[in-house]
């Protein structure tokens, strides 16, 4: 029995110096999860409870300018109604040089009495089809410019004369720029205005305009190390002024 022993410790030795000399091989598929104090998007306030976010991504070729995969988040507790933030989104997307655009199906079940994941009915169907691109400058001059635009949904519909349901196309414009870089912390600003292509108003404001300004703050970041691991960490404070309200927001990526 002593001598099996000794063997089998000799063997996960060698096996552990083998897989330290090894590399792993470079897959196609990632993912990581964040951690955050609440889900802000677009200056709203999805849920004000704790959560957790899982996004993983395919590449679709080598270079990985084409890609597709799933963000999904829940919340850690209930909101005072009794329900709980679910959220499961598709999406497909092409990036490169500085320039993204992607098709989202967002999936948000909060507040929906009976989910149907395969409904896409224009009139009763909770999903949201978001068109998203953005566009990234050079180093020497990093802003960004961002537009999206929601293209399908009972969630951004309005009801039009004839008493029919339409879609306002909801459409969110942002400019952001790095304040400080290369730093412990660094910091980035952001101001974003919404309006609507068919209606009075949109999604993201106090539904009393069609144009206003929705989400405007800062987010600083660094990384915290433990050991041989990093945990990058930010921390968001952010104003909607159309809706009057205000959130600060920690983010920890756990990898």
């Amino acid at each position: 029995m002593k001598k099996i022993l000794i063997v089998f410790v000799a063997l996960i030795t060698v096996q552990m110096g083998y897989a330290q000399k090894t590399e792993s091989k470079d897959s196609p598929i990632d993912f990581n999860v964040d951690v955050k104090t609440n889900h802000l998007w677009r200056g709203l306030v999805i849920t004000d409870k704790p959560m957790a976010a899982v996004f993983s991504q395919l590449r679709l070729n080598e270079s990985g300018s084409f890609t597709t995969g799933f963000w999904g988040g829940m919340s850690f507790s209930n909101d005072a109604d009794g329900t709980y933030y679910k959220e499961i989104n598709y999406y497909i997307q092409y990036a490169e040089n500085g320039f993204s655009i992607g098709l989202w199906d967002l999936f948000n079940t909060r507040n929906v009495a009976t989910p149907d994941v395969w409904n896409y009915d224009k009139n009763t169907t909770t999903h949201l089809l978001d068109l998203r691109t953005s566009y990234t400058f050079n180093e020497s001059f990093p802003l960004r410019l961002e537009a999206d635009v929601l293209l399908y949904g009972s969630g951004d519909a309005q009801l039009n004369d004839d008493g029919d349901l339409e879609q306002r196309y909801s459409t969110y414009v942002e400019v952001s720029y790095p304040l400080i870089t290369e730093s412990k912390v660094n910091l980035r600003s952001f101001v974003g205005g919404a309006f609507s292509f068919n209606g009075d108003t949109h999604l993201y404001g106090d539904g009393k305009q069609n144009f206003d300004f929705v989400n405007v703050g800062l987010t600083a970041s660094k990384t915290l190390k433990f050991s041989d691991v990093n945990f990058p960490v930010s921390a968001t404070t952010l104003w909607n002024p159309s809706q009057k309200i205000a959130r600060v927001q920690l983010a920890v990526g756990l990898f």
